[in-house]
């Protein structure tokens, strides 16, 4: 048996730039880090020559073509894994929560599965093995920094271009404290967010190109704050890009995401708020200025972050 885990991840400023659709004719930038909180895998061998994914759903088949779930599928077909095999996941928060869970869950199979096969757990190789598995194979639309930050860990500012990616690390430690998750409390059950940036990217749709590049120019301001230890500043960009984001898509803003983002504000004294993720629900992102009282606000969640990335925590 081999139990591995992966890091979620949050995106402080620059959240997708990095669809290739785009930062490859525009160029991108992405800040965040690694989260340090999980999607676990375990790969245990069997006797019996069937398939078995455990997840949200239980799936037992033949071969890999018959899964439902196309990102095991093509994971088990790379590297050539199709019997006598279980696979088991689960995570520290909610399915489609906008945290990178499903890349997540891609790196530590890939992880699991590279163990299994006594292959070497290069943190490069394990992304990108994973962006091609889940990008490219099982054509799950997005961007790069979930596998990134996943398979990497720690905190860095992602310089993107047609000729490659420059990553740069970034100490985080000063903001970390100010920082806040609060389940928005409805998840994203589609991808169609995701979808429609990339077909409005590739026929470079003007609103869009546009609104990306400010996004992109947010993401380096960030970035520089962090830098300059300016940390209101970066609660004041959360703002900023929340008013961006959301006239990307009419989907970004359901159930009253909008408002309930500004009551929380309120609520709580923070003085900046983003959603995470695609949009349509999962979790918000909150900077506040003092420290907030656990007792007063305990569905606030402090956040931390992971320095390890993908990992082999057992195996048997």
């Amino acid at each position: 048996m081999i139990l591995t885990r992966a890091p979620l991840r949050i995106p402080l400023g620059g959240g997708g730039t990095d669809f290739p659709s785009h930062y490859l004719k525009h160029g991108g930038f992405v800040v965040g880090f690694a989260l340090d909180k999980f999607v676990h895998v375990v790969l245990h061998k069997t006797l019996d020559k069937k398939i078995r994914l455990k997840y949200s759903l239980n799936e037992t088949v033949s071969n890999p073509d018959e899964l439902k779930n196309r990102v095991a599928a093509e994971a088990l077909k790379w590297y050539g894994v199709d019997s006598h095999i279980e696979v088991s996941t689960f995570s520290d928060v909610p399915e489609s929560s906008g945290l990178g869970g499903s890349s997540a869950f891609c790196v530590a199979l890939v992880t699991a599965l590279r163990r299994l096969l006594k292959k070497n757990l290069d943190k490069m190789e394990i992304f990108a093995s994973a962006y091609d598995i889940e990008r490219n194979r099982a054509k799950q639309p997005g961007g790069i920094q979930d596998q990134f930050f996943a398979a990497h860990g720690g905190a860095w500012c992602l310089e993107l271009a047609k000729k490659g990616c420059v990553q740069d690390g970034i100490d985080i430690a000063g903001l970390l404290p100010k920082l806040y998750l609060r389940y928005a409390g409805s998840q994203r059950t589609n991808l169609d967010i995701a979808s429609r940036q990339v077909e409005k990217s590739t026929v470079d749709e003007k609103c869009q190109v546009a609104n990306l590049a400010w996004i992109q120019k947010l993401g380096k301001d960030v970035a520089t704050a962090i830098v300059c230890r300016d940390y209101n500043k970066v609660g004041e960009v959360f703002n900023t890009h929340w008013d961006f984001k959301k006239k990307r898509d009419p989907k970004i803003v359901v159930n009253g995401l909008d408002k309930r983002l500004s009551s929380l504000l309120t609520e709580t004294g923070c003085t900046g708020g983003k959603l995470i993720g695609l949009g349509g629900g999962g979790y918000f992102l909150l900077y506040s200025p003092s420290p907030i009282k656990a007792n007063k606000f305990k569905d606030l969640i402090p956040v931390g972050i992971d320095y390890v990335g993908s990992t082999v925590v057992y195996e048997n």
